[in-house]
């Protein structure tokens, strides 16, 4: 079974976590490594995605409607967290 929607994935209790993590282009730390900018995470809920977006919204758009709110950069990560039984087979 494919799942393509909110609506699916919260029927099914899937968590999701958005990530906004950048290195400054240029900026260097002590280390000589790149300079984090943004390392932010979240886990979002789902009920309110639903609730906003609509049961029908697809899951490859959600990532390119996210905002960072700490940075306010568009370069958001999501990632599901699947649960291994479905929500109907553990009640």
């Amino acid at each position: 079974m494919t799942v393509t929607t909110l609506g699916e994935a919260w029927r099914l209790g899937w968590r999701l976590r958005a990530r906004c993590f950048w290195v400054a282009p240029g900026a260097k730390s002590k280390d000589g490594r790149g300079q984090v900018q943004c390392n932010t995470s979240a886990e979002l809920d789902m009920k309110t995605l639903v609730w906003t977006r609509g049961e029908l919204f697809p899951l490859d758009q959600l990532e390119s409607r996210l905002k960072c709110p700490r940075c306010g950069l568009r370069r958001v990560t999501v990632v599901f967290d699947i649960p291994s039984q479905p929500k109907s087979a553990r009640q």
